[in-house]
């Protein structure tokens, strides 16, 4: 059940009746500085710092704005609403003040840090609003004895856990980093970063002062007025004293510590200024080089036109590269009547480059002369060194993939299993010689009336098979057959040693043969013997089924 509220407020009946009391005035003085603070920080957040400054003052506006209408009002239910919307400022407040601690010191968070670090101050936030509930943030409210329109809130254990602690940790943090630019920073930072840790104790007094109910005013929080003094005195560094005063110190320094060189030059391309490096690598002194006009080798052409560009010069016949950046510079009397130029020894580097890029072109003709042979050895590897078809290695790898294909696409697969009759007796009469020709005579008429997609292949001695994708019992046993009528008219040998040879054929289709590689090849090899048992010199299908 929801909370009712109870106090002893004099207090209107009207319920939205407000008091304009001087601390209520107070509290929108203190909205109206944060206010302005962050705009202008916000017009100038290019600058380090700044954009988390403008949240910061942003947040504190919205507290003391809040503030002052939760002092204003003089009836209970709208007071405790505007302290619920009091706490966007009041659970934020903290949290940024640590990001531009951090930021101070050219630390950056990642997004999912600041979600993480935004996540409690968020389910406070829900808590207040939801509080008539869980009394979990205040757990009562009574008058202050002081007056003014003041009310006393009574906290519960998510306030001291979740607003109070967290809000104390997120402040420690912040000063702790504040500490650190101390060391952090060079000499002439110090003071500044003294003013401003002096300047984050105020609201640590406030708040200690609020929570301890040591305040003479009962129920007054003075903490969004001691964070408005913090960040008025955070701007008037931030947004003047550095710009002003130390980043010019910082610049003439880098200016000088720096690697790469840096010249300044006139419309007449004379040199204004430049730094010790520029120096070295023009080979004289600071001295001798100021007011005498660039090396007559430099591209006066190119870094004349009034536009931001990069070159790169080649001097003393390439012995030395220089990389060149020029930038133009804005005078208000005379626009662009002078050029930054940025130099950069990439002698170096462009050697290193050209080594680098011909040990690639290298590496590449080796990697190339290496992927030729090893295709070449592949070749070989799968290929019959005498007949120059394929042979069983290959046959094994080919066999199951088109078969795979075949059944995938729902076509047909033949196979003919060739094998030579009576080649021992050719051999014997013959020799080995005249042999050898008859299976290259072979494997050169089944690789010249073949198709394209046939895989023909030498298992061995005198047998042979042909793979036929997409080819039907019929048209495979015509195929063979031509084969065979060929091959049978093809003279061999010479003279009286000239002599025919035959072969003998047996033929099986996927899927009507069989369905798997092994059953295919031995339904060809049956019917083969089948041939073989006949008279030979035949081709024959499988008979089974």
């Amino acid at each position: 059940m929801p909370r009712r509220y109870t106090t002893g407020l004099p207090i209107h009946r009207r319920p939205m009746t407000f008091d304009f009391t001087p601390l209520a005035a107070l509290s929108g003085i203190a909205a109206l500085i944060a206010t302005a603070i962050a705009a202008i920080a916000w017009y100038r957040r290019q600058f380090p710092g700044v954009r988390w400054l403008a949240l910061l003052m942003s947040a504190v506006a919205v507290w003391a704005a809040g503030a002052m209408c939760e002092l204003a009002a003089t009836s209970l239910p709208v007071k405790i609403a505007w302290s619920k919307l009091e706490y966007l400022g009041t659970l934020s407040t903290p949290v940024l003040f640590l990001l531009l601690a951090l930021d101070y010191n050219r630390i950056q968070l990642s997004r999912r840090w600041l979600a993480a670090l935004f996540a409690l101050p968020l389910l406070c936030l829900l808590l207040a609003a939801s509080n008539e509930m869980h009394q979990l943030i205040w757990t009562g409210y009574r008058p202050s004895p002081s007056g003014y329109n003041l009310l006393i809130y009574e906290h519960g254990p998510a306030f001291w856990i979740g607003v109070a602690g967290y809000s104390y940790l997120m402040m420690l943090i912040g000063s702790l980093m504040l500490i650190r630019a101390l060391h952090y920073y060079p000499a002439h930072f110090r003071g500044q970063s003294i003013v401003l840790m002096i300047s984050a104790c105020a609201p640590w007094l406030g708040n200690i002062l609020y929570l301890s109910g040591a305040m003479p005013l009962q129920g007054l929080d003075p903490t969004p007025h001691s964070f408005t003094v913090t960040g008025l005195i955070f701007a008037l560094d931030l947004l003047y004293l550095r710009l002003l005063y130390l980043v010019p110190v910082a610049r003439a320094r880098s200016f000088e510590a720096m690697g790469d060189g840096v010249m300044v030059v006139d419309d007449k391309m004379r040199i204004l200024d430049l730094n010790p490096a520029a120096a070295r690598l023009l080979g004289q002194s600071s001295r001798l080089l100021l007011g005498q006009p660039l090396p007559a080798d430099w591209p006066h052409a190119q870094i004349l036109p009034c536009q931001q560009q990069q070159l790169e010069l080649s001097l003393q016949d390439g012995s030395r590269i220089l990389d060149l950046r020029v930038y133009p510079i804005t005078q208000q009397t005379q626009p662009h009547s002078s050029r930054m130029l940025v130099l950069r020894d990439i002698t170096e580097r462009r050697q290193a480059e050209e080594a680098l890029r011909s040990a690639n072109q290298t590496l590449a003709m080796r990697i190339a002369e290496i992927e030729s042979l090893q295709a070449a050895l592949r070749e070989q590897a799968l290929r019959d060194p005498l007949t120059g078809l394929y042979n069983r290695r290959y046959l094994d790898e080919m066999f199951p993939r088109e078969l795979s294909r075949a059944r995938r696409d729902g076509s047909s697969l033949a196979i003919a299993l060739i094998d030579l009759d009576d080649f021992k007796r050719i051999n014997d009469s013959f020799g080995h010689f005249h042999g050898d020709q008859v299976l290259r005579r072979l494997a050169t008429l089944l690789d010249s009336d073949g198709s394209e997609e046939d895989v023909i292949c030498r298992l061995g001695g005198e047998e042979f098979l042909v793979l036929m994708p997409g080819c039907g019992c019929e048209h495979a046993l015509l195929r063979a057959e031509r084969w065979r009528a060929a091959f049978e008219r093809l003279p061999h040998g010479a003279g009286d040693d000239s002599f025919c040879a035959t072969f003998s054929c047996g033929i099986a289709v996927f899927p009507k043969h069989a369905g798997a590689a092994p059953q295919l090849y031995q339904a060809a090899d049956q019917a083969l013997y089948q041939v073989k048992a006949a008279g030979k010199n035949a081709c024959r299908l499988s008979a089974v089924l």
